[in-house]
């Protein structure tokens, strides 16, 4: 029905180098326009000026409206931008658009109550607020500049239909018009229109006041009634809304660039690292699984897509609807950025830290490997911690190895590490020492005033804009197996099997193996690792685990209104630090990689059972976030039996209390050929950790992560 293709190319085909300039251009008149005003109402002025003056774009074929202009800049407009950095790539800008960059609204009371409904709700706080009538000033203006941009594009769209004069196009555009002066003010009542309020009002959070990874949540749930009515009432086929969804799925990328993998991409805007994730599946508050024909419709719509974004994150549970959950294993075993969090151990771990079980089972994807609670969360801290580091602080007095400089606390020297046990106290004094140093910096957020109505408490509480204070700091432990594995190596070449002491393997690891090639190897091939089924190191995981868990509840209880949560994930945070980071007793040398993930070291798993046997033995049941890739032979997976074997892959690893999965399903010859030959490669979708992207788009350094990932048949 819909030319899905041309809608693609009109979103896709931009390239990176153009820019959203007339946003910066009113941007910068606004500051001295409105620099002088209270915060709140300043914010709400920029909002009203920016729905006013941008361009609204329609074009022939348009289905859900909100297309913003962006344009290749003149050498003129160059300069402008390299004068103005903030004005293009900063999230909002802070001061005048102030914008957290990762959070999920309510966007079903949104649906709900639509934008009437909000400002409504505003004026009555407007009248029996004390303290935040400034703020609730610029919520208002927010709003109502949001209605006003609404009715712009429909009567955009109207124009262009008289210009097209009774063609199949223009009756489109008039349905298109006639849907966005619905929903300018009113709460929608159809599908469409449900979706053209979520398109738009998106497309403001993370295109005009500069918003990244605004995350859709659950959308199979609120848009469910939607539907529903749509489809009994045959108001709505349900061929029409699988073409729906992949046209709202299309506009969710608006100015999102590519290459986020170095922080440096070449699209200049606020969202140009956006990565946007779909929930799927999970229960209700009853516990009951929530599967419905409109999940089907997602998965059916997301090939059509064509894109490395958005995600499709699916909750799994033991119970989960068959058919549903085969066709996600088929999006995965495709390559498609499809992946499943285990929804038990989520569920039970957000409770563990605080959530309540009346919004824990409401949780949903966002950002790289967070689950958040959508209109409850403040967007939570992260620390990352080289775990490595740490134990070769501890076998080293807390002297850093090459300059000798005191780093961490002075543990007991070499010599007095008598056994095992003395050095994982060691351990565990560093880790303790660098997590009470991390929990003394943390801030407030916010968000913008256009999503407070969607934000539970926003509007009640008698609070200033800057209040809105952090619950959660996760600390993720970066390089899990290189850490499991040194201290595997130092138990037996140190105090099992007595090879050297500690005092001598400190020296060689100064020296980087120099003349030592033969112990390295070892090292690497010969002692207990992760990835493998060996006694040893599955009990090493799990007491490395355990005092992550433990270490991180003591340093939380000395933060007064924020939680400390453990999280084993390194995002691509392990290369930067392995750079850093001296050679390590598992024979690592000094500048490689550290592991990534929850993934074995290079070259030491052998087949994927045993690596998510070793990945079980975390302690899952205490993370609320984080998750690993593994990257897989696609020719053990093909056909119906490769669909059965992927999907007992996963749930064998779920039953076990495994918390998350995607795949990589590339082989070696496939990679190193996109490497020689990339034009003939442009379309291989790769998972990098919590987003995907294609391959031959990403750094050098990330291509070569993605290729030492060992390939498990």
């Amino acid at each position: 029905m819909y030319s899905i293709d041309a809608i693609r190319k009109a979103y896709l085909d931009v390239p990176d180098e153009a820019v959203f300039l007339e946003r910066a251009r009113i941007l910068q008149d606004t500051r001295s326009k409105y620099g002088d005003l209270s915060p709140g109402l300043r914010q709400g002025k920029i909002v009203e000026e920016l729905c006013k003056r941008i361009t609204v774009v329609v074009n022939p074929g348009d289905v859900l409206l909100g297309r913003i202009l962006e344009q290749i800049p003149t050498p003129q407009d160059e300069v402008f931008i390299k004068q103005h950095p903030e004005l293009f790539t900063m999230p909002g800008m802070p001061g005048y658009l102030d914008s957290a960059s990762i959070y999920i609204p309510d966007w079903s009371k949104l649906l709900e109550m639509g934008i009437g409904g909000l400002m409504e709700e505003v004026q009555k706080h407007r009248r029996k607020s004390q303290i935040s009538k400034d703020y609730l000033e610029g919520v208002y203006l927010s709003l109502l500049a949001t209605s006003r941009l609404i009715s712009r594009y429909a009567e955009r769209a109207r124009q262009m239909a008289e210009q097209l004069d009774g063609s199949m196009a223009s009756t489109q555009l008039l349905e298109a018009a006639k849907c966005c002066q619905k929903i300018a003010l009113s709460p929608p009542e159809s599908f469409r229109e449900a979706l053209q309020l979520f398109t738009i009002f998106h497309m403001i959070l993370s295109c005009i006041t500069g918003g990244r990874n605004v995350t859709p949540g659950r959308m199979d749930q609120y848009l469910f009634p939607f539907y529903e009515r749509d489809i009994s009432s045959e108001r709505l086929t349900r061929s029409e809304a699988v073409e729906l969804l992949a046209i709202m799925m299309v506009c969710l990328s608006q100015l999102a660039g590519s290459i986020a993998t170095d922080f440096q991409s070449k699209k200049r805007s606020p969202n140009r690292y956006s990565h946007y994730y779909i929930t799927l599946a999970g229960v209700d508050s009853n516990g009951k699984s929530t599967v419905n024909q409109l999940s089907f419709a997602f998965l059916e719509a997301f090939p059509l897509v064509g894109h490395r974004e958005p995600s499709l994150s699916v909750r799994y549970r033991k119970d989960i609807d068959r058919e549903f959950w085969h066709c996600a294993v088929e999006l995965m075993k495709a390559g498609r950025p499809v992946f499943a969090y285990n929804d038990e151990v989520v569920i039970s771990a957000l409770m563990r830290w605080g959530v309540p079980e009346n919004l824990a089972w409401n949780y949903a994807h966002c950002g790289c490997m967070n689950c958040f609670i959508p209109g409850n969360d403040v967007p939570c801290l992260r620390n990352n911690h080289n775990l490595p580091s740490y134990i070769l602080l501890a076998i080293n007095s807390g002297q850093d190895m090459h300059t000798g400089g005191q780093k961490g606390p002075a543990t007991p020297a070499a010599e007095a590490l008598s056994d095992f046990g003395d050095l994982f106290d060691a351990v565990r004094i560093q880790t303790r020492a660098a997590l009470e140093r991390t929990g003394r910096h943390y801030s407030s957020t916010v968000y913008p005033l256009l999503a407070w109505p969607l934000f539970n408490g926003h509007l009640e509480a008698q609070r200033e804009y800057w209040e809105g204070k952090r619950k959660y700091a996760d600390q993720h432990m970066v390089g899990v197996a290189t850490a499991v594995d040194s201290l595997l190596a130092i138990q037996h070449v140190v105090y099992k099997e007595k090879i050297m002491t500690l005092k001598e393997l400190i020296d060689i690891l100064r020296e980087n193996f120099s003349e030592f090639e033969t112990l390295r190897r070892y090292l690497l091939n010969r002692v207990p690792c992760y990835g493998r089924s060996n006694r040893y190191a599955m009990d090493m995981i799990k007491r490395l685990g355990d005092m992550w868990v433990e270490e991180i509840r003591k340093a939380g209880e000395k933060l007064n209104g924020i939680t400390l949560r453990p999280g084993f994930h390194s995002w691509l945070y392990n290369i930067q630090m392995g750079k850093k980071t001296p050679a390590t007793p598992d024979g690592r040398l000094c500048g490689e990689s550290l592991s990534s993930d929850q993934l074995p070291a290079p070259g030491k798993a052998r087949v994927p059972t045993e690596v998510l046997q070793s990945m079980a033995h975390l302690p899952h049941d205490y993370t609320c976030s984080g998750g690993t890739t593994l990257r897989l032979d696609p020719s053990h997976f093909s056909g119906k039996m490769g669909t059965d074997r992927l999907s007992a892959l996963i749930e064998t690893y779920f039953a076990e209390g495994g918390l998350q999965l995607h795949f990589v399903l590339a082989d070696i010859s496939t990679l190193q050929d996109a490497l020689e030959n990339p034009d003939m490669h442009r379309d291989l979708l790769v998972r990098v950790t919590g987003f995907s992207e294609y391959f031959v788009r990403l750094l050098p350094e990330v291509q070569q992560e993605i290729m030492r990932r060992f390939q498990y048949e």
